[in-house]
């Protein structure tokens, strides 16, 4: 069974050419979708985790940058699951490929009170998982998502950006991380000057997989052919498709970000 794939109103709203383009793609696929009435786009970061066997897991949302007043108005209440992982974590946070996650040391810092090895264990069982794998938040980053930075390609390899043209010790942090897990790792390359003030992540990773097809945001400049031609070679198996989701990757996110998925009724 194929997931549907749920999107906000309000990126219907906001983001008129953007969800004209990705319901153009769903339907040229017939992928399924459904529109939810939401508080913000940024559905991945509130709404429950989509396992394999249709269970869905809720989780609390209550991160440290909802506490700013700039983002408070984001905080979206979504009422516990019979299934709910009693941490704080949001979806941008979670990338699962199987028995296997990616999340980001962020989910440390967001629940003090239990040690790395509790929470690692707690999700391990919520989640049904062989293996959660942590890996260092890129520096600066307030959100702390893993979504942006690795991707699986299956469940021993995964793509990763690389960032050693803005970090190089950041990016040898994240690699020790990944090959400490026995996971063979292949890099989005980039061209020198690529990371900015204004695109200090490589948005391309920040996908969406609906079994043979990707969907994959770009920004509309030079380097997307480059990024494209990478990721066709990867996902050699998928229809690779794309969008300039520039406007909303100026908001801090991109296609991952602005969706979420459940099975059908």
């Amino acid at each position: 069974m194929e997931p549907t794939i749920l999107i906000s109103n309000l990126l219907i709203k906001n983001h008129v050419k953007i969800a004209d383009a990705l319901r153009s793609i769903f339907n040229k696929y017939n992928i399924k979708y459904e529109i939810l009435e939401t508080k913000d786009i940024w559905m991945r970061d509130f709404m429950p985790f989509l396992l394999d066997d249709g269970r869905l897991v809720s989780y609390d949302y209550d991160l440290d940058y909802l506490k700013d007043e700039k983002y408070s108005h984001l905080k979206t209440k979504i009422q516990p699951l019979k299934e709910h992982i009693n941490l704080v974590l949001d979806g941008g946070n979670f990338v699962r490929l199987g028995g296997k996650a990616i999340m980001t040391d962020k989910i440390f810092i967001e629940n003090p009170s239990k040690t790395k090895s509790e929470i690692i264990e707690i999700i391990k069982q919520k989640c049904g998982l062989k293996e959660l794998i942590i890996i260092p938040r890129q520096p600066y980053d307030m959100l702390g998502h893993s979504d942006g930075m690795a991707r699986w390609i299956d469940e021993n390899s995964v793509l990763v950006n690389d960032f050693s043209n803005a970090s190089k010790s950041f990016n040898d942090r994240l690699i020790r991380s990944l090959k400490k897990c026995g996971l063979n790792i292949k890099f989005m390359r980039y061209g020198e000057g690529f990371f900015s003030k204004k695109r200090d992540w490589g948005a391309y990773l920040n996908f969406i997989k609906i079994k043979d097809v990707l969907i994959v945001p770009i920004y509309g400049i030079c380097d997307d052919d480059i990024a494209i031609e990478q990721i066709k070679k990867i996902y050699s198996d998928c229809s690779v498709e794309t969008i300039n989701l520039r406007e909303i990757i100026e908001l801090g996110g991109a296609l991952h970000c602005i969706t979420a998925e459940k099975f059908g009724r």
